[in-house]
């Protein structure tokens, strides 16, 4: 065991301060902790709401694949029960009755040009021969009357 030790202040190195500078010294550490802390609180405020921020865009992510996930099985069942083979093969069907009727259509529009340029030809020969029918009668037209006197 240890002897009591008489003069304390051998232990404690602190130089002897007077009242006032023992709690001016008190009150610069108290200030001291006191903005450590405060930055200690900011940090973890910006710490918590990185995180916060963190687990959003994480939430949202799995929320995303989620739904990528749900849409993809559902698309593979489909598949899978035959049900877009069979649609497919519905829209074959309509695509190629409107395909028949387009070149239905087309062939009725070429016999239509084909009758059209032929009804214009026989346009220009009876306009010609209107012409020359009336330029025929105007040449003849005074011994016609010449005879007729």
């Amino acid at each position: 065991m240890l002897a009591p030790l008489e003069n304390r202040s051998l232990i404690e190195r602190e130089p002897a301060l007077s009242l006032e500078e023992r709690v001016a010294q008190l009150e610069a550490a108290n200030l001291a902790l006191r903005d450590a802390l405060r930055e200690s609180r900011q940090a973890q405020k910006r710490s918590a709401t990185l995180a916060a921020r963190k687990i959003v865009a994480q939430d949202n992510e799995i929320s995303r694949l989620q739904n990528l996930l749900h849409a993809s099985r559902e698309r593979a069942a489909a598949l899978e029960s035959g049900q877009a083979i069979v649609e497919l093969g519905r829209r074959l069907i309509l695509l190629s009755e409107a395909n028949a009727e387009l070149a239905a259509a087309a062939r009725r529009v070429c016999r239509l040009d084909k009758t059209l340029c032929t009804a214009h030809a026989e346009c220009l020969r009876l306009s010609s021969a209107r012409d020359q029918a009336i330029h025929f009668l105007a040449a003849n037209a005074d011994a016609c009357l010449e005879y007729c006197d």
